[in-house]
């Protein structure tokens, strides 16, 4: 079966309709999840871990100057990423928030904030931003 011009014109264009409403519907719904950063403080309590099944925390306190930093965020386009090794962590925080975080040379260099089912399943989700936040200003 050969495809005339006009269908294959035709299917390229429902695939990058459909493309361009599913990288617009992302970046919509991403920066209206972020808000949810509103419900924290620099006294919110959490718990640092590697492991996203929660094998164990590496620390805890509270989030500090580091909560300051993350609003902060901008668009992926624009991350710098330090030197170093690549690591992910883990913060965990109340009312099964978790953010997840992409680091290299001890700094975030992007996160997005999920809501987790009580079953630790992913409810809702941000999608990735930018950040500069060093490690260092967890509490």
């Amino acid at each position: 079966m050969k495809l005339t011009e006009k269908t294959k014109f035709n299917i390229a264009l429902v695939l990058i309709v459909f493309i361009f409403v599913k990288v617009f519907y992302t970046f919509w719904t991403a920066d209206d999840f972020l808000v949810e950063l509103d419900r924290f403080n620099a006294e919110t309590p959490y718990k640092l871990s590697t492991s996203e099944e929660w094998n164990g925390e590496l620390e805890d306190g509270k989030l500090g100057d580091f909560y300051a930093c993350l609003l902060n965020y901008r668009g992926l386009s624009s991350i710098r990423r330090k030197p170093g090794d690549s690591i992910f962590f883990y913060v965990y925080l109340p009312s099964n928030f978790r953010l997840n975080l992409n680091t290299s040379g001890g700094e975030v260099s992007s996160f997005k904030i999920l809501k987790l089912n009580p079953n630790g399943s992913k409810e809702e989700q941000s999608g990735h931003v930018a950040v500069n936040c060093p490690l260092s200003l967890l509490n």
